[in-house]
């Protein structure tokens, strides 16, 4: 006589089965919940990364800072060699407008009434509420506050 799994014994292992599925699909729902979590972590920490980068190298590169406060907001102008759209020695503007950081990129030194030219224009932070750079004897202290502050300090030695 053979020996075979009795109606009893198939049901219980496929309740038991079926268990096991459903919680796992739901382990791999929150794994999946939690890859694109970091994910956009790791996206907004490399824009951030990126804005750091781009105002690092601008200061490091100029000949000539300005800084300017005008109803609490700050406004950087400088003229600079490192470009990020191909000009050799830009005039660079810093400045939030709307809660935007903007990076102005010109051959010239900018002024209000230009409507035509030859200008780039970088959105390169959004929800910024607070942009302030410091200097003080060579030294640069930069500021932003985009939902999680970020901030570094540089030496320029002449």
């Amino acid at each position: 006589m053979k020996k075979s799994f009795t109606l009893i014994e198939v049901l219980i292992s496929v309740t038991i089965l079926s268990i096991i599925f459903f919680y796992l699909s739901g382990f791999l729902k929150n794994l999946n919940k939690t890859a694109d979590v970091m994910n956009s972590l790791s996206d907004s920490r490399k824009a951030k990364e990126r804005v750091l980068k781009v105002l690092y190298y601008d200061l490091l590169n100029a000949d000539k800072v300005s800084l300017e406060q005008k109803k609490n907001k700050t406004y950087v102008r400088l003229s600079t060699s490192n470009s990020l759209h191909g000009m050799a020695h830009p005039y660079v503007y810093w400045y939030v407008k709307k809660g935007a950081l903007i990076r102005a990129e010109t051959p010239k030194e900018y002024n209000v009434s230009m409507q035509n030219g030859n200008y780039y224009l970088d959105k390169l932070a959004l929800n910024v509420k607070i942009f302030k750079i410091y200097k003080n004897n060579g030294k640069y202290f930069v500021y932003l506050d985009d939902k999680k502050p970020i901030y570094f300090e540089m030496y320029k030695g002449f």
